[in-house]
């Protein structure tokens, strides 16, 4: 998700009742009891690698990902041993696919086995990946993450710290990044953000406290034992873009960047840009959008004045258009102006100055940071993304590259925000697959990086 449409959801409160219900979902007793140690990595005789990993925390909160083919299918609990999903990304009907585990000796899950109506069966080994579970401080606060290792051979490993996106949900046992490096011999450190999951604290959006998060978790990680303290690296995705840079300026030790589906640009400005995208897929015209951005602009001066002033122009340009089609349908978009709207300016005028004040800063740009680095950047570009937006990004990136920076940029045509493909249904995009390259991509660079 990206940080203008959790700004949205955080301010309205509805992350609460979200919470809640998560709670509640994880509190209903499964229809099944999963065998324990099914999340992990699997090499199939095929010579593909997939993964298990849970995303929540009830019976079909699981996933399944194939790295060479970027498949990716929501799983259902089926009885102790199997799971099922559909040919889809989402849902559970018709049940296409069959997911059986087999247990060693010892009850563990060792082998996987996947089956498809009409199709071959494919069959596979769990890949030995040991998961040492831990916490750190930051800050006087204390942070839970695990560190995935490579089994096979011996360290020290080159290790990749994950920086989260804006989600407030827990994110140790939750990446499926962490068994896809783990499997090739590089391990990831993945820690609950500060007011998720494990970690103490409070949740935040701010750029300064996250990175100064990731720092404390690389100085940490470099007094562990199995770590190879010149081959650090950082993974940063979506708001993770923002961080992982500025984090990486706060610590010259780490070696190298990886950006998945971030942006250089401002929250503003992703805001800005994004807007009138959504109204466009929805069919709106060049008029429906002139009218919106007069609208847009007036929110935008009074963001840059902290939302000290401006409100008038606010109000006056929203009572011009309130009869507008477009309005109406501003109220299922996550935008800062359905924010406004739907809050009200008189109750704006207080909410939108104290989250400035103590949650987000809307007009970080991470542009005179990257300015600062010198180390090897890989910039993984979803080139339809409608939450954020590539343009901008790309442009700064390439400017950066002609003055030198050490910055690789990888553009996957058709994929929005995640890296998925997807296919149209009016304007209603549904995410069939991760571009299949994407997971190799990551692989191939991360490996180079931490040659020796």
């Amino acid at each position: 998700m990206t940080d203008a449409r959790f700004f949205f959801r955080r301010t309205l409160g509805v992350a609460t009742l979200l919470a809640v219900a998560e709670l509640v979902s994880a509190q209903r007793a499964p229809r099944a009891a999963l065998v324990p140690d099914v999340r992990g990595a699997w090499r199939m005789r095929d010579g593909g690698l997939v993964a298990l990993y849970q995303t929540a925390a009830h019976d079909s909160g699981w996933r399944f990902v194939d790295f060479r083919t970027g498949a990716s299918h929501q799983l259902y609990v089926r009885d102790s041993v199997s799971l099922t999903s559909s040919d889809a990304w989402s849902g559970a009907s018709p049940a296409r696919i069959r997911y059986t585990v087999s247990l060693d000796a010892r009850g563990r899950a060792a082998g996987l086995t996947v089956t498809r109506a009409g199709a071959t069966a494919r069959r596979g080994r769990r890949v030995a990946i040991r998961e040492d579970t831990t916490s750190f401080t930051s800050g006087g606060v204390t942070l839970a993450g695990k560190i995935m290792f490579p089994e096979a051979g011996s360290g020290p490993w080159p290790v990749v710290v994950y920086v989260h996106g804006s989600d407030d949900t827990p994110s140790v046992d939750r990446v499926w990044e962490a068994y896809l490096l783990a499997a090739n011999g590089v391990a990831m450190f993945v820690f609950d953000k500060r007011g998720t999951g494990r970690s103490g604290g409070t949740y935040t959006q701010m750029f300064g406290t996250l990175s100064d998060d990731v720092v404390a978790a690389t100085h940490w990680l470099r007094k562990q034992p199995g770590i190879d303290t010149t081959r650090i690296g950082l993974a940063g995705f979506s708001q993770g873009g923002w961080v992982a840079p500025l984090a990486a300026s706060k610590d010259s030790g780490i070696r190298f960047v990886l950006v998945g589906y971030g942006m250089t640009m401002s929250i503003a400005e992703e805001d800005r840009l994004e807007a009138p995208l959504k109204l466009r897929e929805r069919g709106f015209d060049d008029k429906d959008i002139a009218e919106f951005e007069e609208l847009n602009t007036a929110i935008h001066r009074a963001a840059e004045r902290r939302f000290a002033d401006g409100w008038g122009e606010v109000e006056s340009t929203a009572a011009k258009y309130r009869d507008r089609r477009w309005m109406t349908a501003l109220a299922d978009m996550q935008t800062w102006a359905s924010l406004v709207l739907a809050m009200g300016v008189e109750r704006a005028k207080v909410v939108m100055p104290d989250m400035l004040r103590t949650f987000v800063d809307p007009f970080y740009n991470s542009v005179p940071t990257l300015e600062t680095l010198d180390i090897p950047i890989l910039w993984l570009i979803a080139g339809d993304d409608i939450e954020a937006p590539p343009g901008p990004t790309v442009a700064a990136l390439a400017k950066l590259r002609r003055n030198g920076k050490n910055i690789q940029v990888r553009i996957f045509p058709h994929t929005d925000h995640g890296m998925t493909e997807f296919t149209m249904k009016g304007s209603h995009r549904t995410r069939t697959r991760y571009a299949p390259d994407y997971a190799p991509t990551m692989v191939r660079w991360i490996r180079k990086q931490v040659r020796q």
